[in-house]
């Protein structure tokens, strides 16, 4: 029995040694030339591509034929890959145009991306991006239209008319492939400046809206409720809220009183707007001011613009034609700065002591209003907030509950907007926010005049060329007018840095005024989710 058990034993050891060496010979070619699995699957491709051409000959179909449509097969494949998220980003990404100089950034906001980053020339997207998506995008990245909320509005404006031309592609369904097509325009629009909080808001709202229309609505049908939804939300989130933001804050300014503002926000100015025409008060005004965009300017220009007259309604400077219509049949309408609001404008450098002690109330603009109670807004407003503090002068925020972002932040260090460091550069002794170019028009003018050749001087009549002389004096001119900081990139210890926002602590702030009412900065959550349920 033993001697059986030892037999079983030693032949059971030997099966798995003489197995393994199966393994390892299938594996290995054998001396015959036998393929490896790699080899035999590579045999069975050939030889299905060779039935395939040889029925695609007997069909009439010649080689050259084959070939082209095998090409024009690859072109559909890449086509389709490059409608991708990830392939838009790629091709984004590789278009940015590089700029041989080195950028200097300050260590601390190395982790912002500059403005040559951001933006972007593609010419290959071309045929994804739409038109009304490059003029926007255009508009934004030259400061001609600034602000959350008009930037807000734009973008919507301009999301209608994508939706208006999007055709839906055979094989998928709208509430899909709308989704993704908004999504490369957005992802362009990203390149011209970040989205602002509202912005991020919005577009997330209608991509949930466009997640919820009916499997069996009808093409055109879809398109048209999608645009009356936009049309709603731009009427309840934006116009209707800052109508009862300003009803509530006017309450707090009285005739006689002086307001301080800094920068320009849309419901600020009418509400500044809305106390003349609406409730015919007259008070102080001080519009705090900054560069490089000198925004305050904005406002300025537009209370000086607008006309009224006790008794008659409010007339906008563009309708000049009302104006003397007006004029013909009474007294004139004078601007409400000649009468009801006398403007004190000042920039942020010169501000005192002096100017701030007649000050009642502060009305401040916002960016972005973060879960935590801070206020994230233009670069400046932490400053005139913490001097108006120490003075024991209220501050208010206006702010529209679209703007209110569950993030937390402790510091305007970790996310930021970097602006180019050369607007703070340009027209040092003007007053004018600087007029900015797209990137790749300067890219293409800086190659252009680098590679066009120097024009010869023409040679006098004795044949000999002659430079134009310097005198000491011109010299010494074109000295005194040269900027000091005209090659600041040469100089290796000095960075220029251009941040666009700050934030604002909440013990600085009384109320944040919004339409669902006055209430403290810590009430924020609550708004949140308020805002969440509607």
């Amino acid at each position: 029995m033993s001697d059986k058990v030892n037999t079983a034993a030693t032949e059971a050891t030997k099966a798995p040694k003489e197995s393994k060496a199966g393994e390892s010979k299938s594996q290995e070619p054998t001396e015959g030339g036998a393929l490896s699995n790699k080899e035999l699957k590579e045999l069975k491709k050939r030889e299905k591509a060779a039935k395939r051409a040889a029925q695609k000959e007997a069909q009439g179909i010649s080689p050259e034929q084959q070939q082209k449509l095998a090409e024009q097969k690859k072109e559909k494949n890449q086509e389709r890959q490059m409608a991708t998220n990830t392939n838009l980003r790629k091709k984004l990404d590789s278009s940015l145009i590089k700029d041989d100089n080195k950028k200097k950034i300050p260590a601390m906001f190395s982790h912002l991306e500059t403005r040559e980053q951001r933006n972007a020339s593609s010419p290959s997207i071309s045929h994804i991006v739409h038109p009304a998506i490059l003029s926007l995008s255009l508009k934004i990245s030259s400061y001609k239209i600034v602000g959350s909320i008009p930037r807000l509005t734009s973008m919507l404006e301009v999301f209608k008319t994508i939706i208006k031309d999007y055709k839906t592609p055979s094989n998928t369904s709208l509430q899909r492939h709308l989704t993704g097509h908004l999504s490369h325009q957005i992802e362009y629009l990203k390149s011209a400046r970040p989205l602002s909080v509202s912005m991020g808001n919005a577009i997330r709202w209608l991509k949930q809206e466009i997640s919820h229309i009916p499997l069996d609505l009808k093409e055109l049908e879809a398109k048209t409720l999608l645009c009356e939804k936009i049309d709603d939300f731009i009427k309840e989130k934006i116009e209707l809220s800052d109508r009862v933001i300003i009803e509530n804050a006017s309450k707090h300014i009285t005739n006689g009183s002086t307001i301080l503002t800094f920068g320009h926000s849309q419901v600020l100015e009418q509400l500044f707007k809305y106390c003349v025409t609406e409730q015919n008060k007259m008070f102080n005004l001080v519009i705090v001011d900054s560069r490089p965009l000198f925004e305050g300017k904005k406002l300025l220009r537009n209370l000086v613009d607008t006309h009224y007259m006790p008794g008659s309604e409010e007339v906008g400077s563009e309708t000049t034609s009302e104006v003397s219509s007006i004029s013909s049949r009474g007294p004139k309408p004078k601007p409400i700065t000649q009468d009801f609001i006398k403007v004190h404008y000042v920039l942020i450098n010169s501000l005192s002591s002096t100017i701030l002690e007649d000050v009642d109330c502060v009305f401040l603009g916002a960016h972005a209003m973060l879960s935590n109670g801070r206020l994230y807004s233009r670069v400046g407003t932490g400053l005139i907030a913490m001097m108006c503090h120490n003075r024991n002068i209220p501050v208010l925020t206006c702010c529209e509950s679209v703007k209110f972002s569950d993030k937390v932040q402790l510091d305007s260090v970790t996310n930021n907007e970097l602006a180019d460091s050369e607007d703070l550069l340009q027209n040092l002794n003007g007053k004018e926010a600087p007029k900015k170019k797209a990137v790749a028009l300067e890219q293409f003018m800086k190659q252009f005049e680098h590679n066009e050749p120097q024009a010869p001087v023409k040679p006098t009549q004795k044949g000999k060329s002659q430079p134009k002389k310097i005198t000491v004096g011109e010299e010494e001119r074109d000295s005194k007018h040269e900027s000091p900081l005209k090659d600041w990139k040469n100089i290796p210890n000095l960075n220029i840095l251009n941040i666009m926002y700050d934030l604002t602590p909440p013990e600085y702030i009384k109320k944040v005024i919004t339409e669902l009412g006055a209430l403290p900065p810590s009430s924020v959550p609550v708004i949140l989710r308020e805002y969440r349920s509607t």
